[in-house]
């Protein structure tokens, strides 16, 4: 008996317990459930596993470069730099658990909060759970980041991930998945003009709140899309372009002020200015890196997971990337960009101004998909004046709530922190409290959260069931 359970468990902690592994698993039994060939469901494990491997080399690309300038910036000023980006706080996880030899808990979170996500829509009838959140990478990130988060501030990183706290950080995951991408499902059909999905990404609570705030702040019939942007603006739909841009501009700018004699270059093969080029511009390059390894694997996840959607669980609504609405009101990314980037902007200046023993630098994450998806939301409730404001002060969360949080978590390893509104606020909340009271927090935290859909029910019984679905559904 002994040694079938050794076996047991050794599968899960080298098989199941491997992140790429795991979600390719959960890809080729989707797929099978779809009756799709066998050739077909293995190639879509392979591309799955593929993907999430070089998403991988990609997140240890970003930490292999920042880490150096964080550590010449300490040096130098006896001051922690950290990024805010999702990319940044991710990495930063995985490097802490890493170190603690409890990375391979994060699949087993992932496989909790996706299993109890199931079960909150399968039981929609009493918990009031519509959404199926079907975002692979924000699932991963989440993961990664709410245990490493919440393991540092209960256990201060002391021996192995409990596998209590798993449990605990796997429903509270699966929790705020189904909770905040129901929230904003009537948001998300106003704004994609009934689409027919919900949002399933870092910003749900705070897309949810732009909405609602909004209508109070301006008029819907002043659309940002009937504005003219200067055409040099265009020029930041290019997300090449865009982080080599901003990441010049303040890794740059800190290099400099830092001064050449704080790296270690080779000054016969660069000129100072090249070399600062060449190590910034290696963001863009990183990004891409990791945005090519979601694509190949978050559609087989998206088609996958649709799929045992359409099988077992009619009437479900699929929560997606938020940049999907970008489409409905193109204007407004740029927008939530321009306001949301002055926001951040006078934050990290206080910051500098009072001493904070943690500098934040803005990502272009947080910026751009953050900032641009609460645009998105204010834009068709309040029009330009709502997309100007909220994301204007979402840039001072983002930057002030990061380095709340921060000040609990910096360690070695750690180049940032996730950034997102949700995660600039309700995490960084979440992760203050807990730091103080214990688990009991996150405990308490998940039936308080379901409380939410209950209520949502009482404000739309009539067609709260019949929102987003298909006729034939409907018909049902």
């Amino acid at each position: 008996m002994e040694t079938v359970s050794n076996i047991i468990f050794d599968f899960f902690d080298k098989f199941l317990g491997q992140a790429p592994l795991l979600l390719g698993t959960v890809v080729l039994i989707g797929y099978l459930l779809l009756k799709k060939p066998w050739y077909d469901a293995v190639a879509g494990f392979i591309k799955t596993y593929v993907g999430f491997r070089i998403l991988q080399v990609g997140t240890g690309g970003l930490v292999g470069t920042f880490r150096p300038i964080i550590d010449a910036i300490y040096d130098r000023f006896e001051v922690n730099a950290l990024l805010i980006g999702p990319y940044y706080g991710q990495s930063s996880g995985e490097t802490v658990l890493q170190s603690l030899d409890s990375l391979q808990f994060v699949a087993y979170v992932m496989l909790i909060a996706f299993v109890f996500n199931i079960i909150l829509v399968a039981l929609k009838k009493h918990t009031k759970i519509r959404t199926l959140f079907l975002t692979g990478h924000i699932m991963y990130q989440q993961s990664v980041v709410l245990l490493w988060a919440l393991f540092w501030v209960i256990d201060g990183g002391q021996g192995e991930v409990g596998w209590f706290l798993v449990l605990v950080t796997g429903v509270l995951v699966g929790t705020y998945w189904s909770v905040a991408s129901n929230l904003v499902v009537e948001a998300t059909n106003d704004v994609t003009d009934g689409a027919g999905f919900s949002i399933g990404h870092q910003q749900m609570f705070g897309a949810w709140l732009a909405y609602k705030v909004a209508s109070k702040i301006g008029d819907r019939k002043q659309d940002v899309n009937e504005m003219e942007l200067p055409g040099w603006l265009s020029v930041l739909n290019d997300n090449v372009v865009a982080n080599v841009v901003i990441m010049t501009f303040f890794i740059g700018t800190l290099m400099i002020i830092i001064g050449p004699s704080s790296f270690d270059f080779d000054q016969g093969r660069y000129y100072w200015g090249t070399y600062i080029f060449e190590t910034t511009s290696l963001f863009a390059v990183y990004i891409t890196i990791i945005i090519t390894g979601v694509r190949m694997f978050v559609a087989e996840l998206t088609n996958s997971f649709q799929g045992i959607s359409d099988k077992l669980l009619p009437g479900s609504v699929p929560a997606v990337d938020c940049a999907v609405t970008f489409g409905f009101s193109p204007n407004a990314p740029a927008w939530g960009f321009m306001f949301g980037f002055a926001g951040q902007l006078l934050a990290i200046g206080a910051l500098i101004l009072f001493d904070s023993p943690i500098l934040i630098i803005a990502g272009f994450i947080p910026l751009f998909f953050d900032n641009g998806t609460l645009a998105v939301f204010a834009n068709k409730a309040g029009g330009r004046k709502a997309a100007a404001i909220i994301p204007f002060f979402a840039g001072l969360l983002q930057v002030f709530g990061s380095a709340l949080v921060l000040n609990l978590l910096v360690t070695d390893g750690v180049i940032g922190w996730m950034g997102m509104f949700d995660w600039a606020t309700f995490f960084s909340g979440a992760t203050i409290i807990t730091s103080v009271i214990g688990i009991l927090f996150p405990i308490i935290l998940i039936p308080l959260l379901l409380i939410i859909p209950q209520l949502q029910y009482k404000r739309h019984k009539e067609n709260y069931f019949t929102t987003m679905i298909d006729d034939r559904v409907r018909k049902e």
